[in-house]
């Protein structure tokens, strides 16, 4: 087999074992080794950008509602940290300009664009941050919604295009929109796609995954990266090629 090095992507951090999106999600998928962190941006009412995944908040917060109804401020003051364990009481929701300070210098960032209404908005806004953050080269830019990636083909921004359903179409897609890697679910990443996909310039990077057997199998199929919630598992499951 070959020792090519499989890029291991912290899952809303290292969501396994802290919050997901979290300052200490963050601080723990650098801890175990991760080499990029998937982080989910929206775009609140007041137009802040921050890190969160679910459209409502009440599953990882004691807040409720929307997250686009709501003004960063009334955010700011939610636990995000005891839905997960008490010891992690007080951790709050990040703005992306946080996280992105908050990360090591060595660890790349995914920032995944949730599908909005307001793509022109929160576009400008990503890139005003991006730019502010000086972390241009650091950056990944990934969504389901090729129509959020486009715009940003003219910022110099990584782009990968997300797929959880028809995968043929989804790689063609990525490849016109010259994208910098694909994302299938992780029974989508077939040998033939990842030859497809490389013989156009695009790496694979597959999701989720948190079962090194699973993690291995990928691996010889030849994906370059997974995303996974538990990243010290996987990186000790691939061993040297982690």
């Amino acid at each position: 087999m070959s020792r090519r090095r499989i890029l291991i992507i912290a899952h809303r951090g290292a969501s396994a074992v802290a919050p997901e999106g979290t300052r200490a999600a963050i601080r723990e998928a650098a801890r175990a080794g991760a080499r990029m962190v998937e982080l989910d941006v929206q775009m609140t009412r007041d137009g802040r950008l921050v890190v969160f995944h679910d459209e409502r908040l009440e599953r990882t917060t004691n807040g409720a509602g929307r997250v686009r109804e709501a003004r960063f401020r009334a955010l700011a003051r939610l636990d995000a940290g005891s839905w997960f364990h008490p010891r992690f009481a007080g951790e709050r929701i990040l703005l992306v300009s946080q996280a992105l300070r908050l990360a090591p210098a060595r660890l790349r960032i995914n920032l995944e664009l949730k599908r909005t209404t307001r793509r022109a908005a929160l576009l400008r806004r990503l890139v005003r941050v991006i730019r502010r953050a000086r972390a241009g080269r650091r950056v990944l830019c990934s969504s389901f919604d090729p129509a959020l990636l486009r715009p940003l083909r003219s910022q110099r921004v990584a782009l990968a295009l997300l797929c959880r359903e028809e995968p043929d179409r989804s790689l063609r897609q990525a490849i016109q929109l010259r994208c910098a890697a694909w994302h299938p679910l992780h029974t989508l990443a077939t040998a033939a796609r990842i030859t497809r996909a490389h013989a156009a310039g695009l790496r694979v990077h597959a999701w989720t995954v948190d079962e090194p057997a699973r993690a291995r199998r990928l691996a010889r199929r030849g994906v370059d990266g997974l995303f996974t919630n538990d990243p010290r598992r996987i990186r000790r499951g691939l061993g040297g090629r982690g």
